[in-house]
């Protein structure tokens, strides 16, 4: 068991401001970050902690679904296999009873309605290498199988493709022993062949609403690098983007329909945001693999990194600061506490406790009797600032932040003056000093910046403002329609263009019509419009001779004199003449 070491060197941080609700060491939990809950299942306005049990090591317990009411055990569900993720989430805007519990599991997702089993959403199969397929398919289509021939060619293809670009099947069948793969190729060869995704992360994000209760959107992170993004209601994928590396965790924020953002890290160290219809934005890359990432009341992203590193970026990623944790970090969670104006962060590390960061600043420490691996901050039961806290031997805590809890006066900053006295600036104050000298320091390019923007938007105005009036006058205060109709069999044809003035007056004088031609001949090129009186369509005649043997093309253009812009264009394709025949 790690001590802690957090309160030797700090003063004025403890748990003066949490209450102590629950401690059970005996809970026998194991469970892991992103495995931790708090939602109403029943709809009764009574939250529940929900918690994914990864079971023992030896296997004599397996994986279930434990939920409590309070400090007891109300409820468990056995799960068929190791959850990666759980999450809950409503299908339905201000309704309490539409709370609905995902839980990933292999390629699937267990959707838990009342936790009771409500429905089972399937990964769709990934496509398998042609070349694979191609050999299966062979060994499927003849008569006696050569189960040799057949080994050979995909052990040559796991050569040169690695294990992760072949399906389970090929991998059982080359591992199994050479007497017994006759008898699973022979039961195997003619069954389609399909290769299972895998689920790495599970996440919700808001769909179109910001009351609670408000309908979510599942989030699913699958090992080939897809995001599929989930309607709540019938649980069918809504859009979906592709990474070059699988997603390991999310965090949402916003609206889905709106400006929401859902933001990925992957196990190297990548980490990007998705946006609803734009493409993938990827950040810079992290020096070590990341443990979490939280969003912060002030829209900010925060990232521990296993090299024990805190680090905050913009909501456009931007890297704003860092700061050293001491300790193993096991895992982050955002504690949002709208009243009090901070973005607090609780950060869990072996051997130092739960320190909690407003930014970059430490402020309070959670002495826990062990180390904490996974952590939710929510609603539990009837209390709104509720922390439950599983501790890697299996133990459950849970603590209630104070609603009279201050955290401002270890937010502050120093600034040492000449004569060695320290003089206290509030936290708005040195930000809008900092702002000031900034401004200061860089008030030529700012100024550069401001101008720029300013002609660019000037330039764009005018360019819109030339646009809309020269397509207001192309047409002319009398609208034309024209249509081109080709006649003949090749290699003489005939383009008849009929013009049908659809305005009530007559027609302009000054029009006239254009052919431009490709790999064809075409007289008149050029010929006056006549005057159209109201209604009547007026056809005029063109010839044309393919030059060759292939089709030809032909532009029928309506100008004005007065225009160098054409009102309107017609394209028509000549095709190819057909050799005569001898009979």
């Amino acid at each position: 068991m790690h001590g802690l070491r957090a309160d030797h060197n700090i003063s004025g941080l403890g748990t003066s401001r949490w209450l102590e609700a629950l401690w059970e060491p005996a809970a026998r939990l194991y469970t892991l970050p992103n495995a931790l809950d708090m939602l109403d299942v029943t709809g009764d306005g009574d939250a529940r902690l929900i918690c994914a049990d990864l079971g023992t090591l030896n296997g004599v317990n397996s994986a279930k679904i434990r939920v409590y009411k309070g400090g007891d055990q109300v409820t468990e569900h056995n799960m068929v296999d190791l959850p990666c993720g759980m999450v809950g989430f409503y299908t339905e805007n201000g309704e309490p009873r539409s709370s609905v519990l995902a839980v990933g599991v292999g390629s699937s997702v267990y959707i838990f309605k009342n936790m009771r089993p409500y429905f089972k959403y399937c990964l769709p199969h990934i496509d398998v290498h042609p070349k694979e397929r191609e050999i299966w398919h062979k060994a499927g289509l003849d008569e006696e199988l050569n189960v040799l021939t057949l080994a050979d060619e995909l052990d040559l293809l796991l050569k040169e493709l690695g294990a992760g670009f072949i399906s389970p099947r090929t991998l059982k069948f080359l591992s199994m022993d050479p007497n017994l793969r006759p008898s699973f190729a022979e039961q195997y060869r003619r069954v389609p062949l399909v290769k299972s995704n895998a689920l790495t992360a599970v996440s919700v994000i808001r769909k179109d609403s910001w009351n609670d209760p408000a309908s979510g959107c599942l989030v699913l992170g699958t090992e080939f690098g897809e995001v599929l993004i989930l309607d709540p209601r019938v649980f069918s994928v809504m859009d979906k983007h592709l990474l070059e590396w699988p997603p390991v965790a999310f965090a949402c924020t916003g609206l889905w329909t709106g400006d929401g953002r859902i933001l990925v890290i992957g196990r190297d160290g990548k980490i990007s945001a998705i946006r609803r219809g734009k493409a993938v934005k990827h950040w810079e890359k992290l020096p070590s693999p990341a443990v979490a990432i939280s969003v912060l009341n002030n829209d900010g992203i925060a990232v521990t990194i296993m090299d024990g590193t805190l680090v905050g970026f913009s909501k456009k990623g931007i890297k704003l600061w860092d700061v050293r944790v001491p300790g193993a970090i096991l895992d982050s969670v955002s504690l949002p506490v709208p009243q009090i104006g901070f973005s607090l962060l609780a950060v869990s590390t072996a051997g130092y406790g739960i320190r909690v960061y407003d930014g970059k600043h430490h402020v309070d420490t959670l002495k826990i009797m062990e180390p904490v691996s996974a952590m939710k901050y929510g609603r539990m039961g009837q209390e709104e600032r509720t922390m439950a806290m599983v501790t890697v031997g299996g133990g459950l805590c849970v603590k209630i932040l104070k609603r009279t809890a201050d955290f401002s006066h270890n937010a502050t900053s120093t600034l040492t003056l000449n004569d060695g006295s320290k003089f206290l600036i509030p936290k708005k104050t040195r930000l809008f000093v900092e702002q000031t000298i900034r401004e200061r320091s860089e008030a030529k390019k700012i100024h550069t910046t401001f101008q720029q923007g300013l002609l660019r938007l000037q330039l764009v105005v005018a360019k819109k403002v030339v646009e809309t009036l020269n397509d207001g006058q192309d047409a002319g205060p009398h609208p034309l329609t024209m249509e081109a109709t080709v006649l003949g069999l090749g290699p003489n044809y005939q383009i008849r263009v009929l013009l049908t003035n659809i305005s009530d007056e007559l027609s302009d004088t000054d029009m006239y019509i254009v052919c431009r031609s490709e790999n064809t001949e075409v007289k008149p090129r050029v010929m006056d419009v006549p005057l159209l009186p109201s209604g009547i369509p007026i056809p005029l005649v063109v010839h044309a001779i393919l030059k060759g043997r292939i089709s030809g093309k032909v532009e029928v253009l309506l100008c004005r004199k007065s225009k160098a812009k054409p009102i309107t264009v017609t394209t028509v394709i000549l095709p190819a003449a057909e050799e005569d025949i001898e009979v």
